[in-house]
């Protein structure tokens, strides 16, 4: 499984697990085309504020960095520390183990 897949795959399996807690999710991803000097279209899908994902149960407000491997926990807690995300706001950087049924959780 390449890599995009594979955070596709963890941020769904994210989302899922999230909404059977009660959330409503929605991803924080948008797609943006460059051109390129020989007339090409490039299309790329960048997150926004660093987060993949926005959940909310109208109660707490938790936006989510999805990491597929632990090695990169510390990237995930500086994208997630470079937004102006308010206070009240939980900042999580998940990591799911191989075949796991429940992720773990970094709290930023």
């Amino acid at each position: 499984m390449n890599k995009i897949k594979k955070g596709n795959y963890y941020r769904l399996k994210t989302k899922k697990w999230m909404e059977a807690d009660g959330f409503k999710v929605e991803n924080l991803e948008k797609s943006q085309r460059i051109f390129t000097d020989d007339k090409k279209v490039i299309f790329i899908k960048r997150d926004l504020w660093g987060a993949d994902l926005i959940c909310s149960n109208g109660k707490e407000l938790i936006v989510i960095q999805n990491k597929t491997d632990k090695g990169d926990v510390s990237k995930g807690i500086r994208e997630l520390k470079t937004a102006p995300w308010p206070d009240f706001v939980k900042k999580w950087v998940v990591i799911w183990p191989f075949k796991g049924r429940e992720p773990e959780i970094v709290e930023v």
